[in-house]
């Protein structure tokens, strides 16, 4: 038997610095690259992303988006004149639109220009092509290597177009994907060819692999249950050999910072429009609410002196608040000059948050487990009254989970035990909070929720949920554009990650509203809290009690 060989170390990763120097006030919007593709989510079950390699290619490196929706019409000619490019909306800052993107190099070449000059460390370069595994219909990207460590100058993005007609770029997708590269590594790599047979230990882990592979493939093809229910074996995306012996080092997902804006303002940030509201409005505790009627926070026995609800105001009547306008009507999110963006508990807590985010609460591959199971019971979603609703064909109860999958409804229950648990400890109750339901939500692209509070109308009529004192809602998966939790009256923007939970109060101080889903699937565990035991679901009853007991 062959010498096992021991297992590599994963050395330390170099990390780089990648500046981005604006040319203009306007340039177009950066952000991490996307998992998603919509080709992939259009397959049964999703499946192509049990492709890891895709899926991990797809996010590797930065989007630059395109700021309006524009038409490119050719003629299949050969001259600059045979290219026509159109705004459909003004740019911002009026500029036209062939400072964006024009023809340059004729030959049904189209130019788009970033309007950032890239700089990199020195012996790093940037690779800038299109969207990795995302392909257009009439119009192919063209890839470029550029000196960044040097190049005082900005690059532009080309196109080729494929064949004649109209080429659509919508707002916000994504016409240029670039990531940082080392300038030296390619030139000084050898390459070299062996046999397999030569290495032992590595044919042997090849064979294991196979072997794994072929008799799972027999099985599945017999039609066996327990290979059907798997449906695919998942030992490189979880980075494990068949027989258990894990790689050194593995990436399942991959999530990039999000760009760091460091321009100091040039000119005052435009005013944003404010809610018409009657007169006779007063200001309440927080300033960015405007209400008929005020409550100021006062004791209450059931949580303690120092919870964040023993300083939060009551509003009711007519209620108008600022940052509302944030969201447009078609749930496009537009940040000020005071938005702040959260993505973990430490950043919430450096910034003195009344709501909880806690990221990481509940581990990734449970989360995975539960949206697996979504996709596998979508059969089972449930309706709503009418076919237009919201809500109608999105949600999963627990109770179908439980007939059909019963370990994945232990790990959901667990899973909201678990969130109860934070509950308890972030507001500090004295009593139990009873859970109001419990299933999983889905959110396709388009859609969205305009801000709205969870116990109460902004016109001041009853709300007939005016029970629910608290809320929650858990992540289960990323990679979906967009979908992110906006509270206006904070001004804060929550970028969820896999396990992410926010908690909330019911109010308009907390007053929150769904960012459009652009592309992707987002999938959670919403729910609702009450301190009245008759509201709460009878079936979580037992685990609420069980909770408030926890020390």
């Amino acid at each position: 038997m062959a010498t096992k060989k021991p297992a590599p170390v994963a050395a330390e990763q170099p990390s780089t610095l990648v500046k981005l120097h604006a040319l203009t006030d306007y340039p177009p919007e950066v952000r991490p690259a996307r998992a998603k593709r919509q080709w992939m989510d259009d397959f049964p079950d999703r499946h192509a992303y049990r492709c890891l390699p895709l899926s991990i290619a797809n996010a590797s490196g930065w989007e630059v988006l395109c700021p309006i929706p524009i038409e490119i019409r050719w003629n299949g000619g050969m001259a600059v004149e045979d290219i026509q490019v159109i705004g459909l909306r003004e740019l911002p800052g009026g500029a036209d639109v062939a400072h964006f993107c024009r023809s340059n190099f004729s030959r049904g070449i189209v130019t788009f220009h970033l309007d950032y000059l890239v700089e990199t460390e020195p012996g790093w370069g940037v690779l800038a092509t299109g969207p990795f595994n995302d392909p257009k219909a009439t119009a192919a990207p063209l890839a470029g290597i550029i000196e960044s460590d040097w190049l005082p100058y900005p690059f532009t993005m080309n196109w080729q177009l494929t064949q004649p007609g109209i080429t659509r770029f919508e707002e916000r997708e994504p016409f240029c994907f670039f990531l940082p590269i080392p300038k030296r590594t390619l030139p000084s790599t050898e390459l070299q060819i062996h046999r397999l047979s030569d290495d032992p230990e590595l044919e042997a882990r090849h064979n294991q692999f196979r072997n794994a592979r072929d008799e799972f493939m027999r099985r599945f093809h017999a039609g066996e249950p327990e290979a059907i229910k798997e449906a695919w074996q998942r030992h490189y995306f979880v980075g494990r050999h068949p027989d258990g012996v894990l790689a050194p080092e593995h990436l399942n997902k991959l999530r990039l910072k999000e760009p760091v804006d460091l321009r100091p303002p040039r000119q005052p940030a435009p005013a944003r429009p404010v809610l018409s509201i009657p007169d006779g409005l007063k200001t309440g505790p927080n300033p960015a609410i405007l209400a008929s009627a005020v409550e100021p926070p006062k004791p209450d026995s059931r949580w303690g002196a120092d919870s964040p609800l023993s300083s939060i105001a009551t509003y009711s009547g007519t209620v108008a608040i600022h940052s509302r306008a944030s969201l447009d009507a078609e749930g496009r999110f537009t940040p000020g000059p005071t938005t702040k963006v959260v993505t973990t508990r430490v950043e919430a807590e450096a910034l003195g948050l009344d709501f909880l985010v806690a990221d990481g609460l509940v581990s990734e591959a449970k989360c995975e487990l539960l949206v697996r199971t979504f996709e596998e019971l979508q059969e089972l979603v449930f309706g709503a009254s009418h076919d237009a609703s919201l809500w109608d064909k999105r949600g999963l109860w627990y109770a179908d989970v439980l007939k059909h999958r019963p370990e994945a409804a232990k790990t959901m229950m667990a899973a909201l035990g678990r969130c109860l648990i934070e509950m308890k400890r972030f507001w500090k109750l004295n009593v139990p909070i009873y859970a109001d339901g419990l299933h999983m939500m889905s959110w396709k692209a388009g859609l969205f929720m305009p801000p709205h509070a969870d116990n109460a109308y902004p016109d001041g009529k009853a709300h007939e949920l005016a029970y629910r004192d608290l809320s929650g809602v858990l992540y289960l998966n990323e990679g979906f554009e967009g979908g992110e939790l906006y509270l206006p009256a904070q001004d804060v923007l929550v970028k969820p990650g896999t396990g992410t939970f926010v908690s909330m109060t019911g109010g308009f101080h907390h007053e929150h509203g769904v960012v459009r889903v652009e592309s992707g699937l987002r999938v959670t565990i919403p729910f609702f809290a009450t301190f009245s035991k008759e509201r709460g679901e009878p079936a979580l009853v037992e685990l609420s009690e069980r909770v408030a007991e926890v020390r």
